[in-house]
């Protein structure tokens, strides 16, 4: 099979029994003019044998099996050459066996190794035996021996049966192409040309894009996303395997291809696009089982509940991603009301795209390059490069008879290089997947999703406002006196804004104008919450939440033990206010004490800037996920990973100091 980007010519045997059709499609083939364009060249293989013998295809037939040989061999070199000079794709008609009834054995190989040096994809037209057997007495241009219509299914039987297993071993990618209706030419020629079109540009790299492509199409219908739930299909959002499904439904005894394939060839990309190729020969039948297999898949009442939450969150996004079957997936979650959530899964050809566990790991890259936060939930080790590069990565582990046999010791493996993933036991009932203190249970109760899926992080960066507030803070003509005020201005704004809804508020009475008591509202806990500004960049925004709290109290601190421990004494909040986080690494270093003496207190840190890698993938991203009581507001979000110094940091501005640093 094929595995990566053409290194070398793209040669494509077109093979069938005597009589199926091969030369009439190869015409067809040649006068079709999109295919010119796409530099595809046609031959047929008697043809070709007739060219590079003196005396031609008469003298080759009485040549001995050897001299047979080394005129096929220059034959098929001649090709390849010509299509590595001129850029182009052979197309090559031949077939594997000769069969003689009269002679002993009937069968006889009539390839060379040669051929499984050239070839790189062979196509086999699996044509109804007694189409072949009407067309070989209809067509008087060639005299061929007499065969019955059993003759030619045996004779066809055993060519397919030999020619699949020998690509396997080969390398090479086989597809059949079933024809059971006469009437069915036109079909098959274009589903001949699709296949051909995908022989020949399909490679790692446009498979890669294409997954791109459609990443960007699963999160492009809205705006506003900060974190991706990437989710593998079979086992992960129920306790069944769909390819072993899809053709198992097919009746007669249980038979999986696919199971032999990847037995044999492991888990390549070169083995899921020959997947794609099982699934393109049952075009007639595909989107049939599919509904079939779809009808029977029950998803886990935790994964409908996960992904349920997911469409209350408009700054989280769900997206299957598996190596299964797409169309069964899609119909899986439209049953149980989920259509929200996108697939990105196989297929046939059409599908334009394989999913391996090395893509699964580059979405996780690609959404990371977007500063997006990633939550992984896989079963089996095609997910371990997902689990790993994700922001936190969890295994669902099913019941023991079903689940991933191989997984408990790539997983052990991936742990002991330092992977660290949860395990969520589904049903309740199933043994866990190693030791709970190596592998931490997490459930998937209502409570555990809202954490999940909080907004943790909040900013203001797209609204009209942000654009208002910010600008004279980017301004350079504006400094000192002036500048702290903006600053002020943007905690004031933060508070109101934001912090009334992340505290929430609390009545109490006022004296209205009219002489009587009313209702009046201020922030919940109001008293109990200590401002902390972190000096110096942090005090003029400080004021500003200062203005919106006023009855909150006030402490300057560069770190957590420049606060007074009487200051902490009954605190329900605490607001910690910087102008700018880059990395986090200040809050992180004021946090780690705090939590030791204070682990239940919440925690809001307001910031004017906040760094767009400080939440992603750094100490402090994990904190701020991972915190239930810790959640940062901030004016805007900024991908300019850019560290101010002397006349561009903004303390130096704030206090007219930028002198110091020139």
């Amino acid at each position: 099979m094929s595995t990566s980007d053409h290194s070398k010519p793209i040669i494509i045997g077109l093979y069938g029994i005597s009589g199926c059709g091969k030369s009439y499609l190869l015409n067809q083939l040649k006068a079709d003019s999109t295919l010119k364009d796409r530099r595809f060249a046609f031959y047929d293989g008697s043809e070709l044998i007739d060219k590079v013998t003196p005396g031609g295809l008469d003298v080759f037939k009485q040549l001995k099996r050897a001299e047979k040989d080394r005129r096929i061999e220059a034959a098929l070199s001649k090709v390849s050459k010509d299509c590595q000079d001129r850029q182009e794709t052979a197309v090559i008609t031949g077939h594997y066996f000769f069969y003689n009834p009269e002679m002993k054995p009937k069968i006889s190989v009539a390839s060379i190794d040669k051929d499984w040096e050239t070839y790189t994809h062979i196509i086999y037209l699996d044509v109804n035996p007694g189409i072949v057997a009407g067309r070989r007495l209809a067509d008087t241009s060639r005299v061929r021996t007499e065969l019955s219509v059993k003759d030619l299914a045996e004779w066809q039987q055993v060519e397919r049966i030999n020619l699949r297993r020998k690509c396997r071993e080969k390398d090479i990618l086989y597809v059949g192409l079933p024809v059971e209706n006469s009437s069915h030419d036109s079909v098959t020629l274009l589903q001949l040309k699709a296949v051909l079109q995908d022989f020949q540009e399909h490679t790692e790299t446009s498979n890669m894009a294409a997954i791109d492509e459609a990443l960007e199409t699963a999160l492009s219908y809205q705006g506003g996303v900060e974190k991706v739930l990437l989710l593998d299909g079979d086992k992960t959002l129920a306790p069944y395997d769909t390819g072993a499904m899809f053709w198992n439904s097919l009746g007669g005894d249980p038979y999986d291809p696919l199971k032999k394939l990847f037995d044999s060839k492991g888990y390549s990309y070169a083995s899921f696009r020959q997947a794609t190729l099982l699934y393109e020969e049952m075009a007639s039948m595909f989107d049939t089982l599919c509904d079939k297999v779809a009808s029977q898949v029950d998803m886990y009442p935790e994964m409908i509940a996960l992904l349920n939450s997911v469409a209350k969150e408009p700054h989280v996004r769900a997206v299957i991603v598996t190596c299964g079957l797409r169309p069964v997936w899609k119909k899986v979650l439209k049953r149980n009301g989920l259509s929200h959530v996108n697939v990105i899964g196989g297929g046939r050809i059409g599908n334009g795209y394989v999913v391996t566990d090395q893509v699964k790991g580059h979405i996780v890259d690609k959404l990371h390059e977007k500063k997006l936060r990633v939550l992984a939930f896989g079963d089996s080790p095609l997910d371990l490069e997902m689990l790993t590069k994700a922001d936190a990565g969890y295994v669902v582990v099913g019941d023991k008879a079903t689940r991933s046999k191989s997984m408990d010791a790539e997983l052990a493996k991936a742990i002991d290089k330092g992977l660290s993933v949860r395990q969520i036991i589904l049903p309740a009932t199933a043994e866990p997947r190693i030791d709970l203190t190596e592998l931490p249970q997490y459930e998937l109760s209502d409570a555990n999703i809202n954490l999940m899926l909080r907004r943790s992080f909040i900013h203001a960066t797209d609204k009209n406002v942000s654009k208002l507030l910010q600008t004279p803070t980017r301004d350079k003509t504006i400094a000192g006196h002036d500048l702290r005020k903006a600053h002020e201005r943007i905690g004031y704004y933060l508070a109101t804004e934001f912090l009334s809804d992340l505290l929430g508020v609390e009545q109490y009475n006022i004296l209205h104008v009219q002489g009587h008591t009313t209702d009046g509202y201020r922030y919940k806990d109001e008293t109990d919450t200590l401002i902390v500004p972190l000096m110096r960049g942090g005090e003029p925004m400080a004021f500003g939440v200062s203005k919106a709290l006023k009855t909150a109290s006030f402490a300057h601190a560069k770190d957590y033990s420049d606060i007074k421990k009487g200051l902490l004494k009954g605190k329900r909040t605490i607001i910690l206010v910087d102008s700018v986080v880059n990395s986090g690494s200040s809050i992180m270093q004021f946090m780690a004490p705090l939590r030791e003496e204070l682990p239940e207190v919440r925690v809001v840190v307001i910031a004017g800037v906040v760094q767009a890698n400080a939440v992603v993938d750094t100490a402090f991203a994990k904190l701020l996920n991972n915190d239930p009581n810790l959640t940062l507001v901030a004016l805007r979000k900024s991908d300019n990973a850019f560290k101010g110094k002397g006349a561009t940091d903004t303390g130096d501005r704030l206090f007219n100091t930028t002198y110091l640093d020139d």
